[in-house]
């Protein structure tokens, strides 16, 4: 079994039409639903995936949604996996400098995740998908131009990726940029009108959407929350 994610671009024009802060996020959801699905169901049988996971374990948030599934034997085994790897870089060390060898090496390894790498590569398929897509699908700026922008992670990847767009890559570029800036500014007026509420002057004032302003404005800068 190879893993792979095949792009679907009914998927994002869909996500981009849902009333949300960041479509991209929506859509690194299903991503990772589908790798973490085949981690712990054929993918653990497969001898090149154990390696990965030997040499790249997991980061604390992809083991604690791993975990937080039913297959718990799939996660332990490949969790033994991972430790049979980590135990080559313990040991009992003679001296401050080779102690400070074993910190680089531990350092390194806790920042290593297989199913970050794996959602990662997908998502920077989608990143140049949209781009292409934007030269390519005659209606498509205006569903991004309808839509409520990006968190900012995935803004600075749609611009890191912007060169697909070819030849509409200024003006592709100029509609993000422009999307995003009003989207933080909607945002930013809602959070306000919340912080005015609490100003006894302002009491019988409706709050209307203010009231969910600070934790759309949690998933506009750091993207939204999985669990």
């Amino acid at each position: 079994m190879h893993m792979a994610y095949h792009i679907d671009t009914g998927l994002i024009i869909e996500k981009f039409n849902v009333d949300c802060e960041c479509p991209l996020c929506e859509i690194q959801k299903i991503v990772e639903e589908q790798f973490l699905h085949e981690f712990l169901n054929d993918a653990v049988m497969e001898d090149n995936t154990r390696i990965k996971v030997g040499k790249k374990g997991f980061c604390a948030h992809h083991f604690d949604m791993l975990f937080a599934r039913r297959n718990k034997l799939s996660v332990a085994l490949q969790i033994d996996t991972r430790v049979n790897v980590l135990k080559t870089i313990l040991s009992e060390e003679k001296s401050a400098r080779s102690a400070l060898k074993q910190v680089k090496e531990l350092d390194q390894a806790s920042k290593t995740c297989v199913l970050c790498d794996y959602v990662e590569d997908s998502m920077v398929k989608y990143y140049k998908t949209i781009a292409q897509m934007f030269v390519r699908e005659r209606d498509f700026f205006k569903t991004i131009i309808k839509s409520k922008g990006f968190c900012l992670k995935h803004y600075a990847e749609l611009l890191r990726y912007s060169r697909y767009a070819g030849f509409a890559v200024k003006e592709y570029v100029s509609i993000l940029g422009g999307v995003q800036k009003r989207n933080v500014e909607r945002l930013q007026a809602e959070l306000k009108k919340f912080c005015d509420k609490h100003d006894y002057r302002n009491a019988l004032e409706p709050l209307g959407s203010a009231e969910t302003a600070l934790p759309r404005m949690r998933e506009k800068l750091y993207g939204k929350k999985i669990d």
